[in-house]
């Protein structure tokens, strides 16, 4: 019995009693005591159950290559009739720590030569698959090693100076500034986006800063309120800074009010589309999408409304029916209201209902229904008479128009076939005639009497009869009696003079200076008394609005005979008028339009 205790203390003791302690164990040395197993957590030899298999062939080869059986040896229980058993204590009674003199386990990826493992630690980028951080830098794995490693997506497009993915708005070194079409940065996501507000969309077309892209303002959630506290992501970019929704503000306020949702201007704002975008003030919209005041009559008759009678002598807006006064022929004249539908029938009639808010006249034509004179005007602001569809004034026994008191302007009418002076303005009065007609007065075309002031511009006057002052002044066309002076109107320019039956043109003051005039065919001469810069007419001869039948004529014709007042233009010199596109002197100032209402120059070759 005594023998059997004495090898199996001898088995417990282990061959290599005097070089470990087996109360502790690890991947390299597992071999635990009898009854007991090794525990690799705790690296300890933990007590156990011997599960009677084979020997263990999963376990590292010891020391002498060869796979050690841990099965336990049996021993049998002491017998009492045996001595006591007496207890061996281990040679070794002090755990010893083997593993740093150790030479490393060989790995798949080579020798392990980076000392004590810490956690995140690496050789490679391969060391750090699978740790959310791919990449190595200095024996660490880290998210970055470039800001093209990080996802904008995320809101993380930045490698920072710790090789963390980090926020546009924390970025610093290298990725500080957001570049290219993602040029902005946004604090609220983090992300490099192309605009947070409306100002970071300088262009026209693409102006509105929407979900953090620039669109135009057709797009829905363009928003004039111009910055997005959230770049636009949560609600589409309808909400600005201010917490104001852009479907009530709209996206085009201000100046441009108006989006325009088709054609070369689609997504811009504009100030009009068309003219009824626009104010009264600055009726029209031009070809620039612009608001501007009136130019001609047919500008404000395609808007349908009022008279269809541009203001341009004054603000240059669109006449309303409120100011407008409405006066027909009393043959096909049935009512007395001065309104549209029911016209005043007498032109003086007219003049005498103007009051401080009525002051446009409409004369309406054609020439057939002929008008009544007018005999007085009023003072006050400025009276506009305008002729439509060639209205006529015939003045009988009478003045055809005769002003005497305040500011009257006359815009294509027709004044014919009077017994005594078609046009007379007196002193105090101020008379503005523009693409008027004066013909056929006994009495002659015009007189503006000393004291009054005129401006008479782009009208015509034609086959006028010799009139006098009562002075011994005698003239056909024109007499102007009113002394130019400082602070007056006294201009006659750009009309057109012929065949009157006295001079075209005489002036009371020798100072009083004639411009632009085609002047010819008048008796006892074009002018008298007057300061021309230079003449502008034709050779001559008496003009007509017929063919000439001399077929032997050769000298140039003046006037289209299919176009009243309007030179002829030929396919030779001896049939073109020498006046067109004459330029007396090219620093001289010219009127805005022309007789037919087009602006000036009209260009070359222009009739």
């Amino acid at each position: 019995m005594r023998k059997y205790l004495i090898a199996a203390l001898v088995l417990a003791a282990g061959c290599d009693a005097t070089r470990r302690d087996y109360s502790a164990c690890d991947i390299k040395y597992p071999v635990c005591n009898k009854g007991f197993t090794c525990n690799l957590t705790t690296e300890l030899c933990e007590p156990g159950i011997d599960d009677g298999g084979p020997p263990d062939t999963n376990l590292p080869p010891s020391e002498t290559g060869t796979p050690v059986d841990v099965t336990p040896v049996e021993v049998a229980a002491p017998e009492t009739s045996d001595a006591p058993v007496i207890d061996v204590a281990p040679v070794d009674t002090q755990p010893v720590d083997v593993r740093i003199t150790d030479v490393p386990i060989t790995e798949a990826g080579g020798p392990d030569l980076r000392g004590p493992d810490a956690p995140g630690s690496c050789t490679l980028d391969t060391d750090c698959v699978g740790s959310g951080r791919p990449l190595c830098v200095s024996g660490m794995c880290v998210a970055c090693k470039t800001s093209n490693q990080c996802n904008n997506d995320a809101g993380a497009p930045f490698c920072s100076a710790q090789n963390t993915c980090v926020s546009c708005a924390a970025a610093t070194g290298d990725g500080g500034i957001c570049s290219g079409t993602a040029a902005v940065c946004n604090p609220g996501s983090g992300r490099c986006v192309e605009c947070v507000r409306n100002s970071d969309c300088p262009t026209a077309a693409k102006a509105f800063c929407v979900a953090n892209q620039c669109q135009g303002c057709n797009v829905p959630g363009a928003s004039a309120g111009g910055g997005v506290s959230d770049g636009g992501v949560s609600d589409g970019g309808r909400i600005d800074a201010g917490g104001i929704d852009a479907g009530v503000l709209g996206p085009c306020v201000g100046a441009k009010p108006v989006c325009a949702t088709s054609g070369t201007l689609l997504g811009q704002c504009v100030q009009c589309l068309a003219s009824s975008d626009c104010s009264a003030g600055t009726p029209i919209c031009s070809s620039a999408n612009t608001c501007t005041t009136c130019t001609t009559d047919s500008q404000c008759a395609s808007l349908g409304a009022g008279p269809g009678i541009c203001m341009s002598h004054q603000d240059g807006r669109c006449a309303s029916e409120a100011e407008t006064i409405y006066v027909k022929n009393p043959s096909t004249c049935s009512g007395g209201a001065g309104t549209a539908a029911s016209p005043f029938c007498v032109t003086q009639a007219a003049v005498n209902a103007v009051t401080s808010s009525r002051r446009v006249i409409v004369a309406k034509g054609p020439a057939t229904d002929v008008l009544t004179p007018i005999s007085s005007t009023a003072s006050g602001s400025q009276i506009s008479i305008i002729g439509q569809n060639s209205a006529t004034i015939n003045g009988a026994g009478a003045i055809g128009i005769h002003v005497t008191a305040g500011d009257i302007y006359v815009r294509g009418l027709t004044v014919a076939g009077g017994n005594k002076v078609g046009v007379q303005a007196d002193g105090g009065a101020m008379l503005r005639l523009n693409r008027c007609i004066i013909k056929n007065n006994a009495g002659g075309g015009l007189i503006v009497n000393s004291g009054a002031e005129f401006d008479v511009v782009n009208s015509v006057f034609d086959s006028n009869g010799s009139g006098s002052d009562g002075q011994g002044r005698f003239f056909g066309g024109a007499l102007l009696l009113a002394t130019p002076a400082a602070g007056k109107k006294t201009r006659f320019w750009f009309n057109t003079v012929l065949n009157n039956e006295d001079k075209g043109v005489v002036c009371g003051n020798s100072s009083q200076v004639l411009e632009g005039l085609l002047i010819l065919g008048n008796v006892n001469g074009d002018q008298g008394n007057c300061s021309f810069p230079v003449l502008a007419n034709v050779p001559p001869q008496k003009p007509s609005t017929t063919s000439d039948t001399d077929a032997n004529d050769t000298r140039p014709k003046p006037f289209d005979p299919t176009k009243p007042y309007h030179l002829v233009k030929g396919a030779s010199a001896t049939t073109t008028s020498p006046c067109i596109d004459y330029i007396w002197d090219s620093t001289v100032q010219f009127p805005p339009d022309d007789i037919d209402g087009e602006a000036r120059p009209y260009g070359a070759g222009a009739d």
